[in-house]
């Protein structure tokens, strides 16, 4: 699947003198050959250039189409096709993106793993101290609901809630959830549409997982399939301490894929 990104079009793009220009001219419909050409660029990454061959057979524009935006100083002619007029100024580049899905490639990796290790410390922690993971879940949750519920209602902004532990937990949902969907362009989107606000955490944290729900949705993104817990998935043999051979289908386990089932749900 391949991800997707977006670029950028400004609130005022309607109210462009070039815009207005060609739509007094009856030439609207080169406004709309204009935004599905910029799409086209972000979409392969061609920092702007747009083929003649896709220009004519994917976007569907015709001669007179074009040639309205090359007069109009938002197309450049070149050799086998046109250039979008400063597109690099405002969108990101093929090399800037390249690095964005690498960084985030490598956060979510490193998310995974930091995720796994802690998990098997809790459950190992647990059961050398003879509690059951469901008493040490609850000791952390208890601990975790007094140390944020002073800061719960403060309002806060982007920057600030990109830092709060519950931006990275609404992370791990969208990750296990949509494993296709570039974090990294769904959050400069985000940023970009709320910039200057100010929420508090949990309606950030709503908000965020709608954005990129939606996203991933309107992206053909399809959600991972929901694990079902048995008496022997790796959930369960880890959290009671026992591995493929020693696995039984007795009721302790049978309970506890129960009610991890229920809590996912």
């Amino acid at each position: 699947m391949a991800r997707r990104g977006y670029v950028q079009l400004v609130n005022g793009f309607y109210d462009n003198d070039k815009i207005r220009d060609l739509v007094r001219m009856g030439r609207a419909d080169s406004v709309g050959v204009y935004c599905m050409a910029l799409s086209l660029c972000g979409d392969r990454l061609t920092d702007g250039f747009v083929p003649r061959r896709a220009m004519l057979s994917n976007i569907g524009a015709t001669p007179e189409q074009v040639q309205a935006l090359v007069d109009e100083g938002m197309l450049e002619e070149v050799e086998e096709g046109w250039l979008i007029h400063d597109y690099a100024e405002h969108n990101r580049t093929k090399e800037q993106v390249l690095h964005a899905r690498k960084k985030s490639a490598e956060r979510v990796a490193k998310h995974r793993n930091e995720s796994d290790v802690t998990a098997l410390h809790r459950n190992c922690n647990a059961v050398t101290s003879g509690q059951t993971p469901e008493h040490q879940n609850t000791r952390t949750q208890k601990k975790d609901e007094e140390e944020y519920s002073s800061s719960s209602s403060k309002e806060i902004g982007l920057n600030d809630f990109e830092l709060v532990r519950e931006k990275a937990h609404a992370n791990a949902v969208i990750i296990r959830d949509y494993p296709n969907l570039d974090l990294s362009d769904a959050w400069n989107a985000f940023a970009a549409r709320h910039y200057g606000e100010t929420r508090t955490v949990n309606d950030w944290t709503r908000l965020w997982k709608g954005w990129c729900q939606r996203r991933a949705n309107m992206s053909g993104i399809p959600p991972s399939k929901r694990h079902i817990h048995t008496w022997k998935c790796r959930h369960v043999l880890e959290a009671l301490g026992r591995d493929e051979e020693t696995a039984q289908a007795d009721e302790k386990a049978c309970e506890l894929a129960d009610k991890l089932n229920k809590e996912k749900s």
